[in-house]
């Protein structure tokens, strides 16, 4: 490969990488049009040449659409999501990239139903039940309900603000430290209530994660689920042999 070939291959990841950063910083959705190739030429002082390798590589890896007669668009740009990280949802989704926000549709105390008993191995029958939209980039990414039980947890609704951290608040508030976690995870069709508060429709695909988190005496200590738009995220597994 001549120096001049490994410049321009330089250059076109560099696109890649500046391109990314322009939808993040500019808060585009899917469906937003990025500038035309001319416009970028000039945000990039790049050749047409660049510019073009660089939108056809994002457009094979799902970042970006292109629409004949019309111009180029934002596609799905999925999150990243390591299934096997031992942190907070939230927590886990938080990058120097992405704007992470909370939304609390509804705290309050509930008497526990047989499943949620279930989880809890029927040591507790009454719960906080926490309902949380959380967006990413201001677009919405997921609906989570969280349980806290009552006799763990007393005044825990008190304590809980949709930019606090329900884990800070379990390890410095109550002093309960986590040992173990365990994940099950499903594609399921929407019900009429998440249909409503992720904004999508019936045959959307929609992924189920079911979290029981056990502390140190291998008791269980917090117990959610929450509902990701399948499209908008890709789980990855990392672990050392």
């Amino acid at each position: 490969m001549s120096n001049r070939d490994q410049i321009q291959n330089y250059l076109y990841e560099e696109i890649m990488t500046g391109i990314k950063q322009y939808i993040e910083s500019n808060q585009l959705n899917q469906g937003d049009q990025i500038p035309t190739e001319a416009e970028l030429c000039e945000i990039f002082q790049a050749s047409r040449i660049s510019i073009r390798r660089a939108i056809k590589e994002l457009v094979d890896e799902g970042v970006l659409q292109i629409i004949r007669g019309k111009g180029t668009f934002v596609n799905t740009f999925r999150k990243e999501i390591h299934l096997l990280h031992f942190q907070g949802y939230t927590e886990g989704l938080t990058t120097k990239s992405d704007f992470i926000t909370k939304d609390i549709i509804s705290i309050e105390k509930i008497k526990g139903t047989p499943h949620i008993n279930h989880k809890f191995d029927n040591k507790f029958d009454e719960y906080i039940e926490l309902v949380r939209k959380v967006y990413r980039n201001n677009q919405i990414l997921s609906l989570d309900y969280a349980y806290f039980p009552t006799a763990l947890y007393p005044s825990i609704e008190n304590k809980i603000t949709s930019e606090s951290s329900t884990f800070k608040i379990i390890n410095d508030e109550y002093g309960i430290n986590f040992k173990k976690v365990c994940k099950d995870l499903e594609f399921v069709h929407p019900t009429e209530v998440v249909q409503k508060h992720l904004e999508v429709n019936r045959m959307t695909p929609i992924i189920l994660v079911d979290k029981i988190i056990y502390n140190e005496e291998s008791i269980p200590v917090h117990y959610s689920n929450y509902y990701l738009i399948a499209d908008r995220v890709k789980l990855r597994l990392e672990t050392d042999y």
